[in-house]
């Protein structure tokens, strides 16, 4: 029986590690984005994930030109299938996403829900992906 279980987590495990293959072999900076005339980023299955201009632009109104640099895009919405909500990293990324939402400063992690996501989704649709965790 035990054998089984073991089998049968390891295809689950398989199976969601696929649904990543959409995720960037590289995420750029805000700058460099901003900077192309038709913004986007090269997934690891090959697909082109293309950026929004006036999303890239609302981002830049948001933070401050000097932390262009750092900001990675697109944004990670981490899914694990062992927490209840979801979690983004990052003190940029967490004081943008806290913009967003409306909430004061929210340090350099953040867990969100699903009220929440629907929000930054329709407001970042294209500066945002998730990204399925697991452990």
């Amino acid at each position: 029986m035990r054998k089984d279980y073991n089998r049968d987590e390891k295809l689950l495990k398989k199976q969601i590690l696929s649904l990543n293959r959409h995720l960037p072999s590289r995420r750029k900076n805000l700058k460099e984005l901003l900077k192309e005339d038709k913004p986007h980023v090269l997934g690891t299955d090959g697909s082109r994930h293309r950026f929004k201009k006036n999303e890239l632009k609302k981002i830049s109104s948001m933070i401050p030109e000097e932390s262009w640099e750092r900001l990675k895009l697109p944004l990670y919405i981490e899914i694990d299938s062992d927490a209840g909500g979801s979690r983004l990293a990052g003190k940029l990324e967490c004081s943008l996403i806290c913009q967003i939402l409306g909430n004061d400063d929210c340090g350099e992690e953040i867990y969100i829900y699903r009220p929440d996501i629907k929000v930054i989704r329709q407001k970042l649709p294209t500066t945002t992906q998730y990204i399925f965790l697991v452990r």
